[in-house]
């Protein structure tokens, strides 16, 4: 929103109607009043999706289809496409899995997307930020299930809550990290192989 002032429009897509509504309050806080809207998904239809100069892919990319992701993104990338990407892991720490008896498919990391980026005939460029956790650790059970809920995308069942619940107050649950790191990858259009 702060490059609003310096664009002609800003397009923003999310699967999620929470997130848009997020970014509609940050547009009309920031006064960017050439921002607009739509939900979509990556396994959406795109024709609609017009070509921009920059496009960001923040966060998103926690897909089945990787390549066939990265193929949409740069169809209406006409300059240069960012993309922030995890580094290793999953959101959730072993020890709160384990808790709750759930194992989460560990998706690809940042170096599958740079060697599908690269047999794409692209040549990107990576670099990384360390971003700080949601306010540190929970101060209460509730909270605690709240952001584990958050990490695991929304799901968990009363059982896995209960559980969540149990292991907060029996007081083995430390926080394990302060921060992530994320690898931020540039891919210009003009860097082709």
């Amino acid at each position: 929103m702060l490059a609003a002032k310096k664009t002609d429009q800003i397009y923003g897509y999310d699967f999620s109607p929470r997130m848009l509504e997020f970014a509609r309050e940050n547009a009309k806080a920031y006064g960017a009043k050439n921002a607009k809207f739509a939900q979509k998904a990556f396994e959406d239809d795109w024709s609609d999706v017009p070509e921009c100069d920059v496009v960001f892919a923040s966060r998103c990319l926690e897909v089945d289809d990787l390549k066939a992701a990265l193929k949409k993104l740069l169809s209406k990338t006409k300059k240069s496409l960012y993309i922030t990407f995890k580094v290793g892991g999953s959101f959730v720490d072993d020890e709160i899995l384990d808790a709750i008896g759930r194992e989460v498919e560990q998706k690809p990391g940042f170096v599958y997307l740079l060697n599908i980026l690269f047999q794409m005939g692209y040549l990107p460029s990576l670099g990384y930020i360390k971003a700080w956790c949601h306010g540190g650790g929970a101060k209460s059970a509730e909270e605690f299930v709240q952001k584990t809920r958050w990490m695991l995308g929304g799901e968990l069942s009363e059982a896995e809550e209960a559980r969540l619940a149990e292991y907060f107050n029996s007081g083995k649950y430390e926080p394990k990290r302060d921060f992530m790191h994320w690898a931020f990858v540039r891919v210009d259009k003009t860097d082709e192989l």
